[in-house]
C-alpha cells in the first residue's frame, strides 16, 4: 500500500514515521511504501506528474492549502485514494467526511488509534484490491496490478503498457489482431477499447475532449473523430456508476 504523508511539521513526519515501522514489525505480512510531502501544493505536484496514493494521511491545519481543500483538489481529479485527518482539533472533523475520509485522528497521534485505522485502510485496499494482469515481457512474465495500468497502446505488434509511476513496459510481440491481444485486459474493470491502438484505463481519466481523453500524468490519449460521442458517454457512465464499466 503506498501512503502519501503532508503535514508542514518535520515533528510529525519522525512520529507518523516510526508508527509506520512499528507496524511493520507487528504486520510482517502487510507491504507499505511512505512518502512525505511538506505542502499540498508538492503533494500535487507529484500525483500530476507520477500519479496517486492507495492512502493520504493529511494535517487539516496547514498554510497556503489546509487538508480539506488539499483532499478537495485530490477528489476533483478523480483520486479515489483513502484519506486519513491530523489535526489538534476536533473542529474540522465534519468537513473532512465529505470529502469522504477514512478516518479523523487527533495529534499527538495515539499508536493503537492509528494502527487500527491502518487496519481498517488495509482492509478496504484488499476489498478493492489491485486486480493483476499477466504481461508477458522478453524473458519473463510480469504481473501488473489493473489499477495501475494508465492505458496501452499498440506499437507494431507490440503492445506497451503505460503505468502510474510513469513507466513504460513493453509487451512480447503479438499475432493475429490487437483485439484479440488485449481481450484479457479488456475483461478487466474500467477498460475501454479506443480506436484501434489503444485500451484505456477510465479511473486515470481526468477529461474528454474532441479530440482526446486526457489522463493523470498529463498523457493524452487520441480519439476518432467517430467515436467522440460514444467516448465520452462511457466515460460519464462509469463514474456515475460508481466507478464501474458498463460496457457498449
Amino acid at each position: 500500500m503506498q501512503i502519501a504523508l503532508c503535514d508542514d511539521e518535520k515533528a510529525c513526519h519522525k512520529t507518523i514515521q516510526d508508527l509506520i515501522g512499528q507496524y511493520r514489525q507487528a504486520n510482517p505480512d502487510r507491504s507499505l511504501l511512505l512518502s512525505s510531502f511538506y505542502s499540498g501544493k508538492e503533494l500535487l505536484n507529484h500525483v500530476d506528474e507520477r500519479g496517486g496514493f492507495d492512502l493520504y494521511i493529511l494535517d487539516c491545519i496547514m498554510p497556503e492549502m489546509d487538508g480539506i481543500e488539499l483532499g478537495t483538489a485530490l477528489r476533483k481529479r478523480n483520486d479515489h485514494g483513502l484519506f486519513f485527518y491530523l489535526t489538534t482539533s476536533p473542529d474540522f472533523a465534519l468537513d473532512s467526511y465529505r470529502v469522504d475520509a477514512l478516518d479523523y485522528l487527533l495529534k499527538p497521534v495515539d499508536e493503537p488509534l492509528f494502527f487500527r485505522s491502518l487496519d481498517k485502510a488495509f482492509a478496504s485496499f484488499s476489498r478493492t484490491a489491485r486486480e493483476m494482469v499477466p504481461v508477458k515481457t522478453a524473458g519473463s512474465v510480469r504481473i501488473l496490478p489493473v489499477a495501475d495500468i494508465r492505458y496501452a497502446e499498440r506499437a507494431g505488434k507490440r503492445i506497451c503498457y503505460y503505468m502510474a509511476d510513469g513507466s513504460m513496459i513493453p509487451g512480447m510481440t503479438f499475432n493475429g489482431s490487437f483485439m484479440d491481444a488485449v481481450s484479457d485486459l479488456l475483461t478487466r474493470n474500467g477498460m475501454l477499447l479506443v480506436g484501434s491502438s489503444f485500451v484505456v484505463n477510465l479511473i486515470h481519466v481526468t477529461e474528454v475532449t474532441k479530440t482526446d481523453m486526457v489522463l493523470t500524468g498529463n498523457l493524452r490519449v487520441p480519439i476518432p473523430r467517430r467515436l467522440y460521442d460514444a467516448v465520452k458517454k462511457e466515460w460519464a457512465a462509469f463514474w456515475l456508476n460508481g466507478g464501474k464499466y458498463r460496457a457498449f
